[in-house]
């Protein structure tokens, strides 16, 4: 919470704009960090793929040193196939598990996914038509499931990025006071 007041004023409310502020700072935050980390990582699988790269076009030219591997034109590996059944939504699963219990962004869930199963796209309507179809259904079918769970902002605009975590357990007031006796039930009890 953000303090408004400095020791000598007056005790005011803090303007609910700036609360909204607040939290959305914090949001972005978070976002850049997450999404900072992850491109760390990318970068480090980047430099292994180039080392790998490398010692592929090494071992070519060692072969038949007239081949060009820069003649030779990549190909997306990927057919389709996450590998077993429910590899997708593991993968989501797992993604929220290593990141709990903070939310994380739908973008960054979407990266995650991609870049575990080495997706790629020709072009931006055959990614959009993954996205709506088997990634938001997975999504959509783990919080129907009660396993994640969506942040509920009311002030986030339509086909905003939204936030996502492992569904958390929802305790009663009575769970959170713990196992305590009631003095008044006790005396009755023993009457």
């Amino acid at each position: 919470m953000l303090n408004t007041m400095s020791p000598k004023k007056s005790m005011k409310p803090t303007p609910s704009a700036l609360k909204w502020l607040a939290e959305k700072r914090a949001r972005v935050a978070f976002d850049l960090q997450f999404n900072l980390t992850l491109l760390n990582e990318l970068q480090t699988k980047v430099g292994t793929l180039q080392e790998d790269l490398a010692a592929i076009d090494r071992s070519i030219a060692l072969y038949d040193e007239r081949i060009d591997p820069a003649t030779i034109e990549p190909v997306n590996g990927w057919r389709g196939t996450y590998g077993k059944r429910g590899a997708l939504r593991e993968a989501i699963m797992e993604f929220l598990a290593n990141n709990g219990p903070n939310w994380a962004s739908t973008n960054a869930i979407e990266t995650h996914v991609r870049v575990k199963f080495g997706i790629t796209f020709e072009t931006p309507v055959v990614r959009k038509h993954w996205y709506n179809g088997s990634f938001r259904g997975s999504l959509k079918a783990l919080a129907a499931a009660g396993k994640v769970e969506r942040l509920a902002d009311h002030d986030a605009r339509p086909h905003e990025v939204g936030h996502w975590r492992i569904k958390q357990e929802a305790h009663s007031l009575a769970d959170l006071a713990g196992p305590q006796s009631t003095p008044h039930l006790e005396s009755a009890a023993g009457e």
